[in-house]
C-alpha cells in the first residue's frame, strides 16, 4: 500500500490551480450539486469537485433550473464546472459565464454517454467530429484565462478508438488536463473499464491524464495507478459513498449511523434550497443510492417509486431507522 500512501502525499497542478491529494469527484448529472459536493469535502480525501454538468444552451438561454446549478461555498474549491454543447460559440460564452461566478476552472465535456446529450451532438458524439471538437476547445480556450479540461471516452465504439487523437488535439488546443473514462461510448457502463487505453494516452501526452473509471475500493485504486495516470476521479463510487475518497486514501469506512446523519441532513438541505418537485426528485434519486451502501437497503428502494412527497419520501428513512436502528 505504499503506493496508496505516496499517492496520498502527491499534489498536481492544472494551470495556477493545485490539487492535493489529486483526486477529483467527477461532475454527476443530478447527483453532484453544491450540497453533495460539500458533504464529499467534509469527508475529507477528495481534492477538487466538480460541478454537474450544465448544457451550454440552456446556461446561455436563461434556464431558471440550470442557474440553480451554479451555486457553490467557498469551503468547495478548488471547483471546476463542466459545460457540455456542440456550438463552438455558445460554449465560449457558457465558459466565459462560469468563469465570471468565481469557477476554479473548466471542463469540457466529450465522453457523455447519455442518448439525451449525444443526439444533440454534444458529449461523446464529439468524438465522431474531431474537427468540430478542436474547434470547441480552441474557442472556448480563447474566452477564459482560467484552467481548462477535457472529459473524453476512447471513442464511439472498439473500432473507432479516438482517444489518442482527441487528446493530441486538446493538448495542442491549449487545455492543461484530460480526464479519461476508458470505455467507449457504446459501452455505457457495462464491462469493465480498459486500463490499457489509459495508459497508453498517458504515455502519448505532456499535460495531466486522470484516470477514470470502476474505482470502488483501494484494489480498484491500484490498477488504476498502475497505468501511471496523474491522478484519478470518481463518479457512482461516491454515489454510494460520499466518504469513498477518504476509505480509499485511509482505509477506513463510516458507520451506518453516521450515513443515516448525513442523509436527513442533506434532505434538509435539499428542501430548503430546491422546489418542491425538484427536491423531490433530488432526494428518491439519492436515497436510492445510498440504500446501497445500507443493511437491508433493498426495504427503502422498493418504497420509493410510491412516494409522491418530500415528506413521504423523507417518511421512508424514519421508517427505515425504527425498523432497524431504534
Amino acid at each position: 500500500m505504499d503506493k496508496i500512501r505516496e499517492f496520498k502525499e502527491k499534489t498536481l497542478s492544472i494551470g495556477n490551480v493545485n490539487v492535493s491529494p489529486p483526486t477529483f469527484l467527477a461532475p454527476i448529472a443530478d447527483i453532484s450539486d453544491s450540497i453533495f459536493r460539500q458533504i464529499v469535502k467534509r469527508f475529507g480525501g477528495v481534492g477538487l469537485v466538480f460541478s454537474e454538468m450544465i448544457s451550454s444552451d440552456a446556461l446561455t438561454r436563461g434556464c431558471e433550473k440550470t442557474k440553480l446549478m451554479l451555486r457553490f461555498e467557498e469551503e468547495e474549491r478548488p471547483i471546476f464546472f463542466q459545460i457540455v454543447g456542440k456550438d463552438p460559440e455558445r460554449m465560449a460564452m457558457a465558459a466565459k459565464m462560469i468563469e465570471d461566478i468565481g469557477a476554479d476552472g473548466l471542463d469540457i465535456n466529450m465522453g457523455c454517454p447519455s442518448k439525451n446529450v449525444t443526439k444533440t451532438g454534444g458529449g461523446s458524439a464529439l468524438l465522431n467530429d474531431l474537427p468540430l471538437a478542436g474547434r470547441i476547445i480552441k474557442r472556448v480556450r480563447k474566452s477564459i484565462s482560467i484552467p481548462l479540461t477535457v472529459k473524453i471516452r476512447a471513442g464511439w465504439n472498439e473500432n473507432s478508438l479516438v482517444y489518442n487523437e482527441i487528446g493530441k488535439i486538446a493538448q495542442e488546443e491549449g487545455a492543461q488536463a484530460v480526464f479519461f473514462h476508458g470505455r467507449t461510448r457504446k459501452q455505457m457502463y457495462s464491462g469493465t473499464v480498459n486500463y490499457n487505453w489509459i495508459a497508453d494516452l498517458k504515455s502519448r501526452l505532456n499535460i495531466p491524464v486522470i484516470g477514470n473509471g470502476d474505482i470502488v475500493d483501494r484494489e480498484t485504486l491500484l490498477k488504476m495507478l498502475e497505468t501511471k495516470c496523474d491522478g484519478i476521479m470518481i463518479a457512482r463510487g461516491a454515489i454510494k459513498k460520499p466518504w469513498i475518497f477518504h476509505s480509499l486514501l485511509e482505509d477506513r469506512d463510516v458507520e451506518v449511523e453516521k450515513l443515516i446523519e448525513i442523509i436527513e441532513a442533506q434532505f434538509k438541505k435539499l428542501v430548503e434550497f430546491y422546489p418542491e418537485n425538484l427536491a423531490k426528485h433530488k432526494m428518491k434519486l439519492f436515497l436510492s443510492w445510498y440504500s446501497r451502501s445500507l443493511p437491508h437497503g433493498k426495504s427503502i428502494r422498493l418504497k420509493l417509486n410510491d412516494a409522491k412527497t418530500t415528506e413521504e419520501v423523507a417518511e421512508i428513512l424514519v421508517k427505515y431507522k425504527s425498523d432497524y436502528y431504534d
